[in-house]
């Protein structure tokens, strides 16, 4: 699914910056998210937080709670 329009950037290259980068400003320099119209901004956060979440949960050890 493209979370810019104006860069043509995927939500899977978003996933691949993400685990190179150590923030979200990181990525944005990196694929140029946000340097044109500015409306993926919002979406590309929201899909950062998500897969972040994921990770932390997948992470966590059986007997640890949230």
């Amino acid at each position: 699914m493209y979370i810019c329009i104006c860069k043509g950037i995927t939500d899977k290259q978003l996933e691949e910056a993400q685990l190179t980068s150590k923030s979200f400003n990181e990525i944005c320099k990196k694929l140029g998210l946000g340097s044109e119209c500015g409306a993926c901004v919002k979406e590309a956060i929201q899909k950062t937080m998500t897969t972040k979440s994921q990770k932390d949960t997948n992470n966590r050890k059986p007997n640890q709670t949230a």
